[in-house]
């Protein structure tokens, strides 16, 4: 099913979706850029001409098995290494403290890599064999103007091939790839593979692929995204180079067989000691404009774990949060949020889109990563409801989601755990107190959310779907929940004559209903007197509707930035055109709200290529309405009109006819053309008010049945209604639009 592909943890997400745009034949165009808000940085960026900052360089940094218990930046336990260089980005950045990860090393690697969670990836176990049919994130940099200006290498611990497979890394994507393809089984004698060529190394692992990293990254004349993975303290555990750490293991501590986690830390103060040289060692202007990021791969093995922290069985390999809870922390340029600790629910997997925006990729969700970089200087910005990673093992196969208060996890045998994580609730982080099986309703409801988050993301929605090709929809139920389905249509895009299959899962979790469609519709399409100028193709899309739709304070004013619904057939609704009179020619785009004069794309005149059913496709393919979708229900009913759709504030959409004491009628809208002549001055399109335009059109209060976002209640309910004429399905939002609308 494509929408299990693009399925990320069920929440606040933003669904980055290419507006209308750019080609000749069609007047709409690309999406307003979001206006910012310049902030106060640590240190100003350098420059490249006085004024245009440089992109930020991006250091991203693997550690390999350490957990939380292993950190000195969390207060797990009082046997931690100590590590000044995290210390100190800590102090300078921000500490996150819910990153999950997989219970293993490859496994996170390839969430990471790919923006995909292991269902879509196909690294769900070891060993790992990362397929070249997935773009792995340094190629999509290189391919995105926005970020195409980057250089990408990555150095040490690779572990997502076959063993043997020396151009691996390369083959994958990988232009510079420098370190060991495998787990290591001496850190003083080892294979160094450098794009291809593999020689052996006697240089202390941790020193040299920090020499690796430093010497290219001084080669660098544009901005460089440097992936620094660390072997360690994976094991060998073993005595770094003195000068690298502080502990003392020597007399009856230099037993390594009885003071493995001595050596264990060690190596992660070795590690840090190496990470401190690399930063040391940029000039000045280089290390003010380098964004760090600081992670653990997965958690501490049981060997090694701190058992006052964490159950001994509840580290690596476990889906316990030993296993899968790991150190995070981001500093640098970019990050005006200063030794600051972070709640916020985050997932490796979500560093793909996250590190594309900090390359300068707008996109803010890509595969199942969802990009957190608005964090990085607010802490009030969206965050995500849910996380979720699974893991398949001879020891242990199953999966685990959670909410900031409870986490769940279910395991291949369909046993279950419940536990509460939530510091406000008396949290349980060593995982001692499974509150299943129980006959509580508000845990059994946790239960039922965060399974369902679970099954969206594997796919385990119903194999029968329901075909509504060509259907009249009838139910009139305004609760999204009550159609709750997976749906099915095949038909035809008439002008190219190819058959298409639709496909769209309704779901819900929580106090959501989750829309996820390949924005296919139920009817044919593409049959007017010719063809969409932008080909229709499918698309793996998510919008999340609430089941409690409040009216706001005020209205929210329709934009380029949003979608304005989405339908019971998977199709969404994006009223709006870009083009605006005297800007260009009218179809370049205008990408000011502001600006007067836009011209409505369901105006004959305006040469929008729409089809029978007042829609068209738009340059990335997606199927969208911008006027009434006659298909869906009974112009002519003699009854009042079904629920078509449901607005991103999450009210319903009606058809066109109500119940008005008795007399089923079509609603009217309270808008008119206004009268006379349009003004005629410069940058004024003179003429008569004919509907060319959005501001031919006027609200009057009263005028018809509907209020100014073309809604009104009945039978106690506020809904928004299908009109023939001006603003045809909604003209603002009565309530506050969901997040997961924002292109």
């Amino acid at each position: 099913m494509l929408h299990t592909l693009r399925f990320i943890i069920i929440s606040t997400i933003m669904i980055n979706l290419v507006s209308c745009g750019g080609e000749s034949e069609d007047i709409e165009s690309p999406i307003e850029p979001p206006i910012e808000t310049p902030v106060e940085t640590p240190s100003e960026p350098p420059t490249q001409d006085g004024n245009t900052p440089t992109q930020a360089n991006i250091l991203f940094i693997i550690s390999d098995d350490q957990g939380l218990d292993a950190s000195a930046q969390y207060d797990l336990s009082d046997d931690v290494p100590q590590t000044p260089t995290l210390n100190a980005l800590a102090e300078q950045g921000i500490i996150f403290d819910n990153m999950w990860v997989t219970p293993a090393c490859s496994t996170t690697r390839s969430t990471i890599i790919t923006g995909k969670y292991g269902v879509n990836s196909g690294i769900e176990s070891l060993p790992a064999n990362l397929s070249t049919d997935h773009e792995i994130l340094q190629s999509y940099l290189k391919r995105n103007p926005g970020s195409q200006a980057y250089q990408s290498a990555v150095f040490g611990k690779w572990h997502l091939g076959q063993n043997g497979d020396e151009t691996h890394p390369n083959d994958v994507g990988v232009d510079y790839y420098a370190g060991n393809l495998a787990n290591l089984s001496d850190y003083y004698n080892w294979s160094l593979t450098i794009n291809g060529v593999t020689e052996n190394s006697t240089e202390y692992h941790s020193t040299k692929i920090t020499d690796l990293a430093l010497s290219w990254v001084n080669e660098q004349t544009t901005p460089w995204f440097a992936w620094v993975a660390y072997s360690a303290p994976h094991s060998p555990f073993h005595l770094p180079p003195q000068s690298l750490h502080s502990r003392n293991l020597s007399g009856e501590d230099s037993d390594i067989t009885n003071n493995k986690r001595d050596y264990y830390l060690a190596a992660i103060e070795a590690m840090d000691s190496e990470i401190g040289r690399l930063l040391t060692s940029l000039d000045e202007e280089t290390r003010s404009n380098t964004l760090i990021i600081y992670l653990g791969d997965n958690g501490t093995p049981s060997n090694v774990i701190d058992v006052a922290a964490y159950d001994k069985k509840h580290g690596k390999g476990s889906l316990y949060q030993g296993g899968i809870a790991t150190p995070f922390i981001v500093s640098g340029q970019g990050v005006t949020r200063q030794s600051q600790r972070e709640s916020a629910l985050v997932t490796a997997t979500d560093l793909y889109a996250t590190i594309a925006e900090v390359a300068g990729i707008t996109d803010t969700k890509v595969h199942d990563s969802q990009s957190f970089k608005a964090l990085f200087t607010d802490e009030s910005a969206n965050s995500k409801e849910y996380s979720y990673t699974a893991y398949k093992s001879a020891a242990v196969t199953g999966w685990a989601t959670r909410s900031q208060d409870y986490k769940l996890i279910e395991f291949d045998d369909g046993s279950q755990e419940l536990y509460l994580l939530s510091e406000n609730l008396s949290a349980d982080f060593s995982e001692t107190d499974n509150l299943l099986p129980t006959n509580d309703a508000a845990l059994l409801t946790q239960v039922t959310n965060l399974a369902a988050v679970a099954g969206v993301i594997n796919g385990d929605e119903s194999q029968n779907p329901i075909d509504i090709t060509n259907a009249i929809l009838a139910r009139q139920s305004e609760n999204c929940v009550d159609y709750i389905e997976q749906f099915t249509s095949t038909v035809n895009d008439i002008n190219e004559g190819v058959v298409f299959q639709g496909d769209l899962v309704i779901s819900t979790v929580g106090d959501k209903c989750i829309f996820n469609t390949n924005a296919i519709p139920n009817h044919d399409f593409n049959d007017g007197g010719s063809a969409f100028p932008n080909k229709v193709s499918a698309q793996n899309d998510q919008f999340e509707i609430t089941t409690s739709p409040t009216k706001a304070t005020q209205v929210t004013a329709l934009s380029l930035q949003v979608d304005n619904a989405i339908l019971l057939n998977g199709v969404k609704v994006d009223l709006l055109a870009a083009g605006c009179y005297g800007v260009g020619n009218g179809k370049i785009g205008c990408n000011d709200m502001a600006q007067p004069w836009r011209y409505d794309p369901m105006h004959s005149e305006n040469g929008f290529a729409v089809d029978s059913h007042n829609a068209h496709a738009q340059p990335d393919g997606t199927y969208h309405y911008h006027g009434t979708p006659h298909a869906l229900f009974d112009d002519s009913a003699n009854q009042d009109s079904p629920v078509i759709g449901f607005a991103a504030d999450g009210f319903p959409i009606f058809g066109s006819y109500f119940d008005d004491q008795g007399d089923i009628r079509s609603a009217r809208s309270s808008y008119r053309l206004k009268s006379g002549p349009r003004p005629d001055g410069t940058g004024e399109p003179g003429g008569t008010y004919d509907g060319s335009f959005r501001d031919d059109y006027e609200y009057v209060e009263g005028l018809g049945d509907l209020d100014e976002c073309n809604g009104m209640t009945v039978n106690g309910g506020y809904a928004y209604y299908i009109t023939a004429a001006y603003p045809y399905v909604l003209s603002c939002f009565t309530g506050t639009p969901d997040s997961s609308f924002t292109k």
